[in-house]
């Protein structure tokens, strides 16, 4: 996809600081990167669905760039997870706005427990889709093809989507979605910025990360104390 000039990275209440900034930091290198070499405009931001500072899950509070109207779409809406996740599945302004991307040929991004969000948005289909654990059942069980073993990140180019793990996955998996959008160079060159490329290697260029190591028992308690509020029971 060489046609992409717009990324909005979307911030809600209690997103997580590291799902929200290192996707938005790598993304803004690449802007950076591009106008540098070639001169091409690409731009970045950081959105959200009112005005005012943002406070993330750690407390940390966060200016957006700009607040999304119905009559703005992104080339790619990146939804990142957090402790306000649940909340946000709830919201249906977050819905409309992934909705209202999705059905417009928009590309759509997301990691950890967002992909709980674009689950809820309706646009996950049978793609197959990677994830953090504490979402992992239930995403099952609602019927998403969430994929065995667990992938630190997978891209689904047909589907317009690439999700991406939990926060180890986060720098590798953007800068693989980079590899994807961008081509293989500028993927190369973020990796080298963001020191990826020597704890990844080649992998980096695919569509498909490495594999989780598995802990069935950790991750079963891990759900069973935190689903209801990252991915909330539906009604």
């Amino acid at each position: 996809m060489t046609d992409i000039r717009t990324i909005g990275v979307l911030a809600y209440h209690r997103c997580s600081e590291s799902d929200t900034i290192i996707p938005w930091e790598i993304l803004t290198g690449v802007a950076i990167h591009l106008k540098n070499t070639t001169g091409e405009q690409l731009d970045v931001k950081l959105v959200a669905l009112k005005e005012g500072p943002i406070e993330m899950q750690m407390g940390a509070m966060v200016q957006p760039h700009e607040v999304l109207t119905d009559d703005v779409l992104y080339d790619v809406l990146y939804v990142p997870g957090g402790n306000g996740s649940g909340e946000a599945t709830k919201d249906e302004r977050v819905l409309d706005t992934i909705r209202h991307h999705y059905v417009n040929g928009r590309f759509i991004g997301s990691n950890c427990v967002g992909v709980g969000i674009l689950q809820r948005a309706g646009i996950l289909g049978s793609t197959p889709v990677t994830c953090s654990p504490p979402i992992t059942r239930r995403l099952k069980e609602e019927g998403a093809n969430v994929v065995e073993p667990r992938l630190m990140w997978l891209g689904a180019p047909e589907a317009r989507l690439w999700t991406t793990a939990g926060a180890s996955s986060i720098n590798a998996g953007t800068v693989a979605m980079v590899a994807h959008l961008f081509g293989e160079e500028v993927g190369k060159e973020m990796s080298l910025w963001f020191d990826t490329l020597g704890a990844v290697g080649a992998q980096l260029f695919k569509n498909e990360g490495p594999e989780y190591y598995h802990y069935p028992a950790e991750e079963a308690a891990l759900q069973d104390a935190t689903a209801d509020v990252l991915l909330p029971p539906l009604r």
